[in-house]
């Protein structure tokens, strides 16, 4: 049986270390994936893709939602703001 020498081995622990951190990685990402929660469908996002309305107007009506989801305005308000933006 032949000994291995200083060369094969470091390309053995090499590979043996590459294929480890890649498992750690894959596990990893899997975890932080699994942590994250779903996306929820927007019902602004549907009616922007159909309108296809331009970016900076989604971009307003977005900011607009997390206004109202967040309680700064009213549902009276959203829905004057957004009939306001819509009617750009």
């Amino acid at each position: 049986m032949e000994i291995l020498g200083f060369g094969h081995w470091m390309i053995w622990v090499t590979g043996v270390v590459v294929f480890g951190a890649l498992i750690v990685w894959l596990a990893l990402a899997a975890f932080r994936a699994s942590r994250r929660p779903p996306e929820q469908p927007s019902a602004a996002a549907r009616v922007a893709r159909e309108l296809q309305l331009p970016e900076t107007v989604q971009a307003e009506l977005a900011a607009l939602s997390r206004r109202k989801e967040q309680g700064r305005i009213s549902e009276v308000e959203y829905e004057q703001e957004r009939a306001k933006l819509l009617a750009r």
